[in-house]
């Protein structure tokens, strides 16, 4: 097979698994896959530090034995000799199949994973990982990093290992941010998007804009709409339009301090602000069936959303 057409063959396998777990992403609410996702970065941390410390050591040292009883009790039982495999990959299938196993039966562990490697911590644990074993390679530390100091170890990486990739870029940026502030301007501007989205659901194509959704959309962010709302009609452009205005007060102050790569990439890869649009393209294309009587007010459509899930094919 030539170049092009394997590169071609990887690129299609690789959008169909990303198609599939965000399609099977639908089977849970989005609060319960985020947090199953957070819980697998959270392990995944400690896979790595048992990993570079053990790789390191030749042993199980005593402080790694205890955070597993500690955090995998039974782990160790039956694990602690004449074992064929590495303690990390043991820990990693062990947490699998304590932890996620539901996951897995519910028909969306992809998804899990989509979203938890989305998640830059992952790649920040792998950098920290792949540092300290050529660190230690060369001299063993006076004494081997408690879990927690691990985890903040991975939380003060912001260079990357592949230092020219996305991931890196939204990672340097995140030096020049406060985590909670981030956090907070994420769920902020993914508010902001939704009340747009709503708009979109409830407005009617090449008409004028509601002055109750004018109302909303002014609630967060009044500069939005403009001075004369009552000559703007809906229209596609005008959705465009309305999601750059609705955060342009953050994207300003991010641009200014240097971390609208990373702004950008939380609220796009957000498992919330992914389930508004599936939500939005349903209320469309039942709406276009069956035109509701009235329609939902933004609190209301927003509640349906996030509760928004599909049965799972049998």
């Amino acid at each position: 097979m030539a170049r092009g057409n394997f590169d071609s063959l990887v690129l299609s396998v690789r959008l169909d698994s990303k198609q599939r777990a965000l399609q099977n992403a639908l089977l849970v609410p989005w609060r319960e896959l985020q947090k199953s996702a957070n819980a697998y970065v959270e392990w995944h941390g400690l896979v790595l530090w048992v990993r570079s410390i053990v790789e390191a050591s030749g042993d199980v040292p005593d402080g790694v034995r205890s955070e597993l009883r500690s955090r995998c009790p039974g782990f160790l039982d039956g694990n602690d000799s004449g074992k064929r495999q590495p303690t990390w990959k043991l820990l990693d299938e062990w947490i699998a199949m304590k932890h996620f196993a539901d996951v897995r039966a519910g028909g969306w562990f992809d998804a899990m994973m989509y979203y938890a490697y989305k998640d830059v911590r992952i790649e920040q644990a792998w950098s920290l990982w792949e540092r300290s074993r050529a660190d230690w390679s060369r001299t063993q530390p006076a004494e081997w990093p408690t879990f927690d100091q691990w985890k903040r170890r991975i939380l003060g990486t912001y260079t990357l290992a592949q230092g020219i990739t996305e991931k890196a870029r939204v990672v340097a940026a995140m030096e020049n941010v406060e985590q909670d502030r981030l956090q907070s301007a994420v769920a902020d501007v993914v508010e902001r998007r939704a009340v747009v989205l709503w708009a979109d659901c409830v407005s009617k194509p090449d008409q004028p804009i509601d002055p109750a959704v004018v109302a909303e959309i002014g609630k967060r962010s009044p500069e939005a709409i403009g001075e004369s709302p009552t000559r703007c009609s809906w229209s596609a452009p005008t959705l465009a339009r309305l999601i750059r205005r609705v955060e342009s007060d953050w994207r300003e102050t991010a641009r200014q301090e240097r971390w609208h790569v990373a702004l950008r990439y939380h609220v796009i890869n957000h498992p919330r602000y992914q389930r508004l649009f599936h939500y939005r393209q349903r209320c469309h294309d039942e709406w276009l069936r069956v035109r509701p009587i009235s329609f939902p007010s933004f609190p209301d459509w927003l509640a349906c959303a996030d509760a928004y899930c599909v049965a799972r094919n049998p």
